[in-house]
């Protein structure tokens, strides 16, 4: 089993895509390690983290959506700056898609103070 926080069937399905999977290894390492990540932090950290092209990308790898095997946040979701900042402006897509830009929205650090110019546009 690849992931214990997976069902059976969640499981076979991305085995299978890494048999099938032609590519580059690093892009498969990267899109395996973005189901721990949104394991443990959610998908909308994980939708932060990534531009919309490689978050697609990835599922598309895996044959999973990130929606469906991730929760929508985690305890440790606060840790996430551009989450702090997108719940601030009440405005998570535009910062997710990048209509709203936002510095270090990458950030994970539980000592990361908001901007004092987040605000601003």
């Amino acid at each position: 089993m690849l992931y214990g926080f997976l069902t059976e069937e969640q499981n076979a399905t991305i085995s299978e895509s890494i048999e099938n999977y032609r590519g580059l290894a690093p892009t498969l390492e990267s899109a395996m390690g973005a189901v721990m990540l949104g394991h443990l932090y959610g998908w909308r950290v994980l939708k932060l983290v990534h531009s919309p092209a490689t978050y697609r990308k990835y599922e598309k790898i895996l044959g999973l959506k990130f929606e469906d095997i991730c929760p929508e946040r985690s305890p440790k979701s606060k840790r996430s700056l551009g989450l702090k900042i997108a719940d601030r402006l009440n405005s998570f897509w535009a910062v997710a898609t990048g209509k709203k830009k936002v510095p270090n929205k990458s950030l994970l650090d539980d000592g990361a103070e908001l901007p004092e110019d987040f605000l601003d546009d």
